[in-house]
């Protein structure tokens, strides 16, 4: 937790530098505001700092309806912590089934949870259910019964119970005068702090689309997704005026909704806190220039594991538009047809990507594969079905390395990009990648990988970034050297 005085200068220069870091309880109105809350700051005898918004509403407090303290970006979390948040939401809010995926004792999840937060997990996700109800009955027009399924809660009766006894007061009464829509399309703020480049995220997704699945334009990131049994698509766009993304979404079943935010938050990277990614690379000279140049690069992740493992093993060794093309025919040959799913205006996607039953025993004939490309995914398919729990165990990148190079087909090159933009593991490094030998290559001299490893041990626990932002050098030497071929 930062220091009393650290927090009241920050609190009475509204510095956004520090939103999200810790929120201001205010012992007369019984409410908890962001720094950069807009109302006249309280005297500081009336404050009460909290380090996180679940900690604060856990002890009495309400949100501020001026400064929506549940809209202020998220902070980057322990590992540990991540893992657990995010297979907690996986597993249809269920502590033990979170406990038996990562193989760790629910005692010490509890002890992580108390460390870190100074409250059980139980009361934790408890509060979070809370704020996100709150945020989606006063920033969407979803009906209250979808508020109450997308929150985590089985039944309205309780969901009305929670929130009156939280707020003392009913969720029509908090959403106000605001319209309820009959339309299951829905649209969330997702805050990020400072620098993040959205025309350079959507580049590289862009570059990568499989036009039968995604639709990627100069503004917008929208694809179809299917979860189990629910069914639907995300829209993503930049907040016109806020350091945040719109995400819109419509679904067949919204108690889906929690786990797609920390999909999407995941995906594009909106956790991350750059400016200590930068102190730590800037050392290097090469990373140094790209941090100049585009500080607001991020680690694009991805939507789902199994499919971007396909999609890793077709990139082995050929362009990134030809593994394209191959992940294309295999969602045209083997993906579901979307139906009477309604889209967006202009937007004509017309398949969901193949689930693992669906690839089962297939043959892969007609895709363009090699019969080693083929023989590699079939091992593949076979392997993740058995093992899918292997990606959800907080396995370090060694360990994931030395599990999944057994396999015929598997190298380090492929373990390292799943678990670089599949995994989003801020340490995975493709050290064999041909664009990053490229971009260390000095006077036409190729680094050997020990060499290039034992560099890439200064940029821990950041590697992945180390490795974005070289590929990153290679355009800007590009754009560099078109401008010196202008000048002469």
């Amino acid at each position: 937790m930062l220091s009393v005085e650290v927090c009241e200068n920050a609190r009475l220069s509204r510095d956004a530098r520090f939103d999200g870091k810790f929120f201001t309880a205010v012992l007369t109105t019984g409410i908890f505001c962001r720094p950069v809350c807009p109302a006249r700051p309280p005297k500081p005898e009336n404050v009460k700092y909290y380090e996180s918004a679940e900690l604060a509403q856990q002890s009495g407090f309400r949100p501020c309806k001026r400064c929506f303290p549940q809209l202020a970006p998220n902070l980057p979390l322990p590992r540990k912590i991540k893992q657990i948040t995010q297979a907690y939401y996986e597993n249809n809010y269920s502590l033990q089934s979170c406990s038996q995926q990562l193989d760790i004792s629910e005692r010490q999840i509890r002890r992580l949870f108390i460390q870190y937060y100074g409250l059980p997990p139980s009361e934790f996700f408890h509060q979070q259910r809370l704020l996100l109800a709150h945020k989606l009955l006063i920033s969407t027009p979803l009906s209250i019964t979808n508020v109450a399924f997308a929150a985590g809660f089985n039944s309205i009766r309780r969901f009305n119970e929670v929130i009156l006894q939280a707020y003392q007061t009913t969720p029509s009464d908090i959403r106000g005068n605001k319209v309820t829509s009959s339309d299951s399309q829905v649209t969330i703020l997702l805050p990020y702090k400072a620098p993040f480049d959205w025309p350079l995220m959507l580049s590289f997704f862009r570059s990568r689309k499989m036009s039968n699945i995604e639709d990627i334009s100069t503004e917008h990131y929208f694809r179809t997704i299917e979860l189990d049994d629910c069914r639907g698509w995300i829209k993503v766009t930049h907040h016109k005026k806020k350091n945040a993304l719109n995400l819109t979404v419509k679904l067949t079943d919204y108690s889906y909704l929690h786990q797609i935010i920390v999909r999407v938050r995941r995906m594009f990277d909106l956790d991350a806190d750059m400016q200590i990614v930068h102190q730590h690379l800037m050392k290097h000279s090469k990373l140094a220039s790209v941090i100049e140049n585009f500080p607001g690069l991020r680690l694009p992740g991805c939507w789902d594991i199994f499919e971007f493992s396909i999609r890793a093993i077709l990139g082995q060794q050929i362009s990134v538009k030809g593994a394209t093309t191959l992940a294309q025919r295999i969602a045209e040959k083997y993906g579901e047809n979307i139906a009477e799913l309604e889209q967006p205006a202009n937007i004509k996607t017309s398949k969901y990507f193949p689930k693992i039953d669906a690839l089962m025993a297939v043959d892969y004939q007609d895709i363009g594969l090699t019969r080693s490309r083929i023989a590699t995914l079939q091992t593949w398919v076979s392997f993740f079905k058995e093992n899918e729990s292997i990606f959800a165990k907080g396995l370090t990148i060694e360990e994931l390395e030395a599990a999944l190079t057994k396999l015929k087909g598997i190298g380090p090159w492929t373990v390292n990009y799943i678990g670089m933009r599949g995994l989003s593991d801020p340490d995975a490094f493709p050290s064999a990648d041909l664009g990053i030998i490229k971009a260390l290559t000095i006077d036409d001299i190729k680094p050997k990988n020990k060499d290039i490893l034992a560099l890439a041990e200064t940029w821990r626990p950041w590697r992945a970034y180390a490795a974005i932002y070289l590929w990153q050098s290679l355009q800007l030497t590009t754009e560099n050297n078109i401008k010196t071929d202008i000048k002469e």
